[in-house]
């Protein structure tokens, strides 16, 4: 039987990003229905390349920035947010290249940033609220507001929805 998830009380200086996680997932979710589909992969990867410099790219920076000013350089949750980030981006690049796409690399990559957004929202984000100061986490929260800008998912074609061949 599984066990129910109990949802996480997030500080709101975290909430920017958390929000954000939620397209994260969406965009994995539009990845698997892509490939439900039949989608073509040249269509899938148009998509993968427009969210990572859209909204993924400078999510990830913007979570490196927080981990860098709140927490010491040898943490163990800064060293594994970094590198997931890195290995998310190689996957990302080898999409973008387009030389040898396959169903499996896309499943790859929304399964790796699944498991990754599960991780800062369930172990991440608790951590940090309990081993940095309030007041720390406040005003990082407000330092964020002001680099941080709403991004929206704007592409198209919505091959989630229908299947779509390259032109």
């Amino acid at each position: 039987m599984k066990k129910a998830i109990t949802p996480q009380k997030r500080d709101k200086s975290l909430v920017p990003l958390s929000r954000e996680h939620h397209f994260g997932l969406l965009f994995c979710w539009k990845i698997r229905q892509g490939l439900k589909n039949g989608t073509d992969l040249k269509v899938i990867s148009n998509y993968v390349s427009y969210f990572w410099n859209n909204i993924l790219k400078e999510h990830c920076q913007e979570e490196e920035w927080l981990l860098n000013r709140v927490l010491p350089a040898n943490d163990t949750a800064q060293i594994r947010l970094e590198e997931e980030h890195r290995l998310l981006h190689e996957i990302i690049a080898l999409i973008c290249e387009g030389k040898r796409l396959s169903s499996a690399l896309f499943n790859t990559l929304q399964q790796d940033l699944v498991d990754h957004i599960r991780w800062e929202e369930r172990e991440l984000f608790p951590y940090l609220q309990a081993v940095v100061r309030n007041d720390e986490l406040e005003l990082t929260g407000k330092l964020l507001e002001h680099k941080h800008e709403p991004r929206i998912d704007g592409f198209t074609p919505e091959f989630w929805t229908k299947p779509v061949t390259a032109a």
